[in-house]
């Protein structure tokens, strides 16, 4: 099985630029089997200028693919999420949030973990340490993923929604297993003012997490456990880079 590793970015480039290149070299023995999937949503930090000259050979292998996206003007965790899973093309599926670190030979790591567990695995590689940024490391199958219509984009731009993921994968009837492994759970630290820097929301992270566990424990509580009609993300005005131009991706499902 391939392993996605799904990472989104809007104006983080000081801490993709520290955790692209450690992952891209921490998995180059395994790069038939992992792939990078980078959606930048219209960073204005000079990500895009940084990415093309210095990964050609991984973007022309596949190894690394580079989306660019308009259509988030406001920061939301879930539709960004979203937008990075339904457009990577491995059977496994992991968030990789763009401050996060794979480890050495991480895609491998996840791959074993789900011939330990079974195809049914929720995978969450979350550290102990509360707020060092590995929470939302959670890897399962791209067919449940995609059946369960993947994040909530009924939520509020930030907080519970990697929670709520879990809870109604586990619902569905896939095994919650959580490891705690710090050779593959590192991650650069930021606060969630940080992290809201670009929602446009007046709510602060704490009402935000508050409003989204009560709609998740409410859609729970009647078995709702599909999220965005089975499918979730962005769907137009999504380019990807192909040999030196960008091509519209054709998102028919």
């Amino acid at each position: 099985m391939k392993v996605s590793f799904c990472i989104t970015c809007k104006n983080r480039f000081f801490q993709i630029s520290k955790t692209l290149i450690k992952n891209l070299k921490d998995n180059a023995s395994s790069k038939n089997d992992v792939e990078f999937i980078l959606v930048d949503f219209d960073s204005k930090d000079g990500l895009k200028d940084w990415v093309l000259p210095n990964f050609k050979n991984e973007l022309t292998s596949g190894y690394l693919k580079y989306f660019f996206t308009k259509e988030l003007p406001n920061w939301n965790c879930s539709i960004a999420k979203n937008t990075a899973h339904f457009l990577a093309t491995g059977d496994i599926l992991v968030n990789l949030d763009c401050d996060n670190f794979t480890g050495e030979d991480g895609g491998m790591y996840v791959k074993r973990q789900f011939t330990l567990y079974g195809s049914k695995l929720v995978l969450h590689q979350s550290s102990s340490n509360a707020g060092d940024g590995s929470f939302g490391r959670i890897s399962v199958l791209k067919k449940y993923f995609r059946l369960l219509g993947g994040y909530d984009e009924m939520f509020n731009p930030m907080g519970y929604q990697d929670i709520d993921l879990i809870l109604r994968l586990v619902k569905f009837g896939l095994f919650y297993v959580p490891k705690c492994n710090l050779l593959y759970n590192s991650a650069i630290q930021n606060s969630k003012e940080e992290g809201l820097l670009y929602a446009n929301s007046r709510k602060t992270y704490t009402e935000m997490s508050f409003e989204n566990r009560m709609l998740s424990t409410e859609n729970l509580n009647i078995g709702n456990i599909i999220a965005n009609n089975g499918l979730g993300g962005i769907k137009k005005n999504v380019f990807k880079y192909v040999d030196g131009d960008f091509l519209e991706v054709n998102r028919d499902q």
